[in-house]
This record gives C-alpha cells, structure tokens and sequence, in this order.
C-alpha cells in the first residue's frame, strides 16, 4: 500500500468511532487547503432528485434565496416579499417548483460533514492549525501532525483553544491526542450550505 493510502487508512481507522457507519471519505482541496481527508455522507433522496431533473448547480446567491423558503411546502407567492418573488423566475434548473400562484422549495443540501482532517508536518503545525480553522463554520475539524512536533504541549494547549481534535502517530497506526470538539452550528447560513455544494460538485 502506498504511503498515502496507507495514511488515509489509519485516518479512516482512528475516525470510525466519532463518524460512526456509513461515513465516505474523499480526499479534496478545499477553502485552499490540499490532500484535506472530509469524513461525508450523501442525502440519498437529494441526490437521485438531481440526477433525474438534471438540477443545475447552486451558487451561494442562489441558497440565499432558497434559504428564505421552507422544504417541499407551496407557499402563495402573494404573501412573498416583492424582491424575493423577483428573483425565483431566475434560481437555477431543479431548485424550486414555481407555479402562477406558489412557489415550493425542491433543493436541500445534498450532503452532511462529519469530519475533516487536514495534514501537517511537525514543523509546520502553526500553518495545519490555520488550516484547519478555515473548516469552523462547515464541520468538525482535527489535525493530524505526522511526524510528531517537539511543540507538542504548545500544539496542543492551542488545538484546545480552538476546538481541533489532533492525530499522533503510533508503531501501528495513529491515535488521538485530543478530540475535536463537536460541531454545533448556531443557525443555518449560506456559506455553510455552499459549502457542501462546493464539496458534492468535487465528488465522483
């Protein structure tokens, strides 16, 4: 097995009690960070409703809107605010139901994060620390630092501080160093959605 591969591996091993079953793994670039490991899960339902309409992607202005309008319930456009029914007619293929007289919310996110992983060397700690706080809003997070840094009490008061679980590695795989806290978001918001859109538009 290569290098690599073999990481992701005891990633996946060391993850699977806080995933749980049923978890993918896929390794993408994301919020400008490379070779980062997302623990996902895809909304079944979601996802072959896209397939067979064939629904267009969703741009972050495009959630905006949908977020103002509950799921798979006709609401009258009448009782709609007038900039908001002006701009349905121009949300992309697949998002809503648009009738003469209501309008029903079709799109949900296609999928959930559960954990994302992301790598750095002992030396650079600080900068995997940075890297991991992009993913706040979005999703648990955890470092794993392979090798190990002589910093380890500094790399861990301040993983704490921020919430980010950290990976050591062992003889025979890696081991956790500290939990990553839970991920518990205060409201639902575009940004979050967009980014699970961004994160399914990367999947195969």
């Amino acid at each position: 097995m290569a290098p690599a591969a073999r990481t992701r591996s005891f990633v996946e091993h060391a993850s699977a009690p806080l995933v749980g079953e049923g978890a993918h793994t896929a390794e993408v670039t994301l919020e400008g960070s490379r070779n980062t490991l997302v623990f996902y899960r895809r909304d079944p339902l979601e996802c072959e409703r896209r397939r067979q309409t064939g629904a267009a992607p969703l741009g972050i202005g495009d959630l905006t809107v949908l977020l103002q309008l509950p799921a798979d319930i006709p609401i009258p456009l009448t009782s709609l605010p007038r900039q908001l029914r002006a701009k349905l007619p121009t949300l992309p293929h697949g998002a809503v139901t648009l009738t003469p007289d209501t309008v029903s919310r079709q799109a949900v996110r296609p999928l959930t994060v559960d954990l994302v992983v992301v790598r750095a060397r002992g030396t650079h700690w600080e900068a995997g620390l940075a890297r991991a706080s992009r993913f706040r809003t979005f999703a648990r997070r955890a470092l794993l630092v392979d090798p190990s840094t002589p910093a380890r009490e500094d790399l861990l008061m301040r993983a704490a501080y921020l919430g980010i679980g950290i990976l050591e590695p062992t003889a025979d795989g890696l081991t956790w160093a500290l939990l990553p806290d839970p991920y518990r978001p205060r409201r639902h918001t575009a940004v979050a959605w967009h980014f699970t859109e961004q994160l399914h538009d990367r999947l195969p």
